[in-house]
């Protein structure tokens, strides 16, 4: 006979230790910890962050060949004469906003994973389709981010990096505490405004590590990828913590009294 007992408890923070900002956000111990996670789940999460990374590399080519008749011959005419023709830009950043908007509920999958790795949990390739579930609500949150970020580059480039920064842990909220998405990005903003300068100092090295990974001809990507969703898991658990569910499994028979197994799961 087999009895199970489920009880539910959070880990890390919560939405009010968030907003309180009464947490802890040590620079030097997110990057530990997201660094230890990077090595012992690279080859399990490798995968899912190629996948995502081809994904949106596809997806920003078929939009930008659909605004430009040869976007190849375009770059190959500006690493000769450094010139562009009139409106690329504009169609870079439409191809941009396609891939973002369309890979969604694929980057909050993998997110999603990231996050259980902070929790302890090991996670499967499949899972990155768990954003999938959220697509509606993910896809509005990142247009509505997008849009914001936009408009406010246009007026002052740096309240655009300020707005990424803020609607940061949005699709976490969204995935994971089942926010709507305008609520998600308000919470998100009102809590990273509360730790905004060890926050600002950690995405200024992740942007860091990303400019030496491209010098090297992209190679460097393989860990900083990883990484860095490895890093918004540890932040999104100290911030606003992660709701676990233990399952505590007792077999019984007539004989003997067998053995209490226990797992933790996390429902995305």
């Amino acid at each position: 006979m087999s009895n199970e007992i489920e009880k539910d408890f959070n880990l890390g923070g919560s939405i009010e230790t968030a907003l309180s900002g009464k947490y802890e956000l040590s620079v030097t111990k997110v990057f530990k910890e997201a660094w230890d996670h990077t090595i012992k789940h690279f080859f399990s999460f490798a995968p899912a962050i190629i996948i995502l990374a081809i994904l949106q590399v596809v997806i920003f080519f078929i939009a930008l060949n659909m605004q430009v008749t040869d976007a190849t011959t375009v770059f190959e005419n500006f690493a000769k004469n450094g010139t562009l023709p009139d409106g690329f830009v504009r169609a870079l950043y439409v191809a941009n906003f396609s891939y973002e908007v369309v890979t969604a509920p694929f980057f909050a999958g993998v997110c999603l994973m990231a996050m259980s790795h902070s929790a302890g949990l090991k996670t499967k390739t499949r899972q990155m389709t768990s954003g999938l579930q959220f697509t509606i609500s993910v896809i509005i949150a990142t247009l509505v981010s997008l849009l914001l970020q936009g408009v406010a580059n246009l007026l002052l480039p740096p309240i655009a990096l300020y707005l990424s920064l803020a609607f940061s842990n949005a699709v976490l909220l969204i995935c994971e505490k089942r926010m709507r998405p305008l609520n998600a990005l308000m919470l998100s903003l009102r809590a990273v405004n509360r730790k905004l300068l060890p926050l600002a100092i950690i995405y200024l090295v992740i942007m860091g590590l990303f400019v030496a990974a491209l010098m090297f001809y992209g190679i460097g990507l393989l860990l900083v990828l990883p990484f860095f969703f490895h890093v918004k898991g540890i932040i999104y658990r100290n911030m606003f913590g992660i709701r676990l569910k233990i399952v505590a499994t007792n077999h019984n028979n007539n004989d003997d009294s067998g053995d209490d197994n226990q797992s933790q799961v996390f429902n995305a």
